[in-house]
């Protein structure tokens, strides 16, 4: 028994002894809390590799004692004793402010003793627009784009020289900036598409804006004249319009046009003048020979009707003509202007010309006449034929008027008729008997004048018992235009 007694004792003498001695380690407990070198943790919204933590670590530091506790329920603490590491853990952030909170260290066995941290987290970058589609009129015109952000730094991108923009930059946290763009108007001849882009380090992917321009266009089409005119030399006629009826890129035309009625006028090259929104339609004119003051030809472009008048300034009235030796003709012409004139004979030893228009004939053969204007701008020609002088004789007949004394004629009368278109000159009437000259008559330059149309009467006496069975010969002699003629004719008894 006292063995056991004193087992007792002394098992209540070591108990004792352990409580006295865990006593007084309490009251020898010193706190490394504030030895530690615990620094303010920074961290992105989002890290690239998703590791949202911090680890520090405490080389052989006792941690089972210490208690964190977070300001914020996205902030997390852990420790891992064995290691002596402290892990600071946060959540993603995916709101658009910067956030942070405190963390208090505290240590169990000595309450009293603390430190504290802060945990600091960026906010999520942020661009975006709340609309991200417009249209725009052909015409063009202003948008107003309002984007929102959180950052500054960030750079508008557009590579259409069709869309302009002014940014009106905003301040850190979500602010609506306005973005004011203009579009120009459309001639590209069809729909087009732009886009404005928005980017930023902070994020990884642009955003777009997207502008999309329709193109509907109102045609129009303005002649600035419908009558043209032209000389008559002829040449190039520019027939010009304003109007948008033609593809913009190829230069196409939307638009009819419809040749000249007249073959003297031709249609040439179409001129397209596309940053000027015009176009030349060229006519190529003949010149204008013709014995007329004008001509005129029509054609159309679009609906439109276009004229096109030719002036001759000068012509000879008289076609080409014919004339006698010696005969003159006089010519008239068409003078629009009114200036004056000078005329040539292309041969004098043929024909000559006077300065006011008379022709001549000099020598058999032909001649070209021709009229200039007084600048030398103008001319025409005619050509005349001068020819010998022909025999009448076809063209003549006689009348008979014998006067008989008995059985016999003792006067004749012979008249001459003139049924031509000249007039002549009468030299002498002779008449004869069996190749026997009776008598005869000479005539003067006025006594023997025959015009055209008219007759001559030549009386012969003393005829009684001269004349045979065979009747009387007269032969009446003339000059036609510098050339001698004889025409005889026969009296039978």
């Amino acid at each position: 028994m006292k063995i056991v007694k004193y087992l007792g004792i002394c098992l209540l003498a070591v108990l004792f002894s352990a409580g006295f001695e865990s006593c007084s380690s309490d009251d020898e407990y010193s706190s490394r809390l504030k030895e530690l070198i615990i620094k303010d943790l920074n961290f992105e919204a989002n890290e690239d590799d998703g590791a949202l933590y911090r680890t520090s670590t405490f080389r052989n530091e006792d941690l089972t004692n210490y208690m964190a506790t977070p300001g914020a329920s996205w902030c997390h603490v852990s420790f891992d004793v064995e290691k002596s590491q402290m892990t600071v853990t946060v959540d993603e952030n995916n709101s658009y402010d910067e956030r942070q909170t405190t963390v208090l260290l505290s240590d169990v066995k000595a309450p009293e003793v603390t430190r504290t941290f802060k945990v600091t987290q960026k906010q999520n970058n942020y661009i975006g627009v709340p609309e991200n589609y417009f249209k725009v009129e052909t015409k063009g015109g202003q948008l107003e784009i309002v984007f929102e952000h959180n950052i500054n730094d960030y750079e508008i991108i557009c590579d259409e020289d069709w869309i302009h923009y002014k940014v009106k930059n905003g301040t850190r946290g979500i602010t609506k900036s306005s973005l004011s763009v203009s579009v120009d108007e459309n001639k590209s001849g069809r729909q087009r598409k732009g886009y404005i882009s928005i980017e930023s380090s902070y994020n990884s992917e642009p955003v777009d804006i997207t502008i999309e321009q329709e193109y509907v266009i109102n045609y129009y089409f303005r002649m600035l004249t419908e009558s043209y005119e032209i000389d008559e030399l002829g040449g190039n006629v520019s027939i010009s319009a304003q109007t948008n009826k033609f593809d913009p890129v190829t230069g196409q035309t939307l638009f009819d046009i419809y040749p000249p009625e007249d073959s003297w006028a031709k249609l040439g090259d179409l001129e397209v003048y596309k940053d000027l929104l015009a176009i030349t339609q060229r006519v190529t004119v003949s010149p204008f020979t013709r014995k007329e003051s004008s001509r005129t030809t029509t054609l159309y472009i679009d609906e439109y009707t276009i004229t096109i008048t030719q002036y001759r300034n000068l012509y000879i009235k008289e076609s080409d003509f014919s004339l006698l030796r010696q005969e003159s003709k006089s010519l008239s012409v068409y003078n629009r202007n009114g200036d004056g004139v000078t005329w040539s004979s292309s041969n004098e030893a043929v024909a000559k010309v006077s300065a006011d228009g008379l022709v001549t004939g000099v020598g058999v053969g032909t001649a070209t006449i021709t009229v200039t204007s007084s600048d030398g701008k103008y001319k025409d020609s005619v050509t005349v034929t001068i020819q010998r002088p022909e025999d009448l004789r076809d063209y003549f007949s006689v009348e008979w008027q014998p006067y008989f004394d008995g059985n016999d004629v003792s006067s004749l009368s012979c008249t001459l008729n003139n049924d031509s278109q000249h007039n002549i000159q009468l030299t002498r009437c002779e008449i004869y008997s069996d190749l026997k000259l009776l008598s005869y008559m000479d005539y003067s330059d006025k006594s023997g004048a025959l015009k055209a149309g008219d007759n001559k009467k030549a009386s012969f006496d003393g005829l009684k018992g001269k004349g045979t069975k065979f009747g009387f010969t007269v032969v009446w002699y003339y000059n036609f235009n510098g050339e001698n003629f004889t025409y005889r004719c026969e009296y039978t008894l």
